[in-house]
């Protein structure tokens, strides 16, 4: 191999090993068995997690190792197969009893596209235990009816990161809006929030 070259690689293997020894481990746990709440502050015109989601079928039982989750969700957003489904992600951190937004903020212009993306944050916490997966990777929130047939598993959610957070609450906050074809945003968006606490994992 070429000297220079072989110097190159030694290079990249350096700082993707300093990348990983600087990332720290969060574990956050959820202080709501139920996960989801509203969102704060918003009109009464934008739908929370039960005006997109029949989840009256489904079972939230929380431990000691955090929320054990079963059952079935349905979408009742009343949007159209063809529409775009744009997410805005953003974490929120309590702080002297106001809650302040933080620079961990994401934008995915074509939601659908990256559900079940196992690089994603959400992966492991939802789509993974998707029994159904193929018809969901197709009709995803887009299709009024379509059911996610979960099975039974236990939320453990570990978050990793290049940039020190704070111990303490969070809330992450979901807001989805759908486009048609003429790029034209629905009426109908929805939000919601999933709070608890960020404790950093000590090796």
């Amino acid at each position: 191999m070429n000297r220079g070259l072989f110097k190159i690689w030694q290079i990249l293997i350096l700082l993707d090993s300093i990348q990983n020894s600087m990332e720290i481990k969060y574990k956050f746990t959820m202080e709501d068995e139920r996960i989801f709440t509203a969102c704060r502050d918003e009109p009464p015109e934008i739908l929370d997690i039960n005006g997109l989601f029949d989840i009256s079928q489904n079972t939230f039982h929380m431990n000691e190792s955090g929320v054990t989750i079963s059952g079935n969700a349905t979408v009742i957003w009343d949007i159209q197969p063809s529409d775009r489904v744009q997410l805005a992600f953003g974490i929120l951190y309590f702080d002297r009893g106001t809650w302040q937004p933080t620079t961990l903020n994401l934008m995915f212009k074509d939601f659908c596209k990256v559900l079940f993306d196992k690089n994603q944050l959400w992966y492991d916490s939802y789509p993974k235990h998707i029994i159904n997966s193929p018809e969901i990777k197709e009709k995803c929130f887009r299709v009024k009816g379509a059911k996610m047939i979960l099975e039974t598993y236990s939320v453990d959610f570990i978050f990793s990161s290049g940039f020190p957070l704070k111990d303490g609450r969070y809330a992450f906050r979901f807001r989805f809006t759908a486009f048609d074809k003429e790029e034209m945003k629905r009426p109908s968006e929805g939000c919601f929030e999933i709070k608890g606490d960020f404790n950093k994992l000590h090796n």
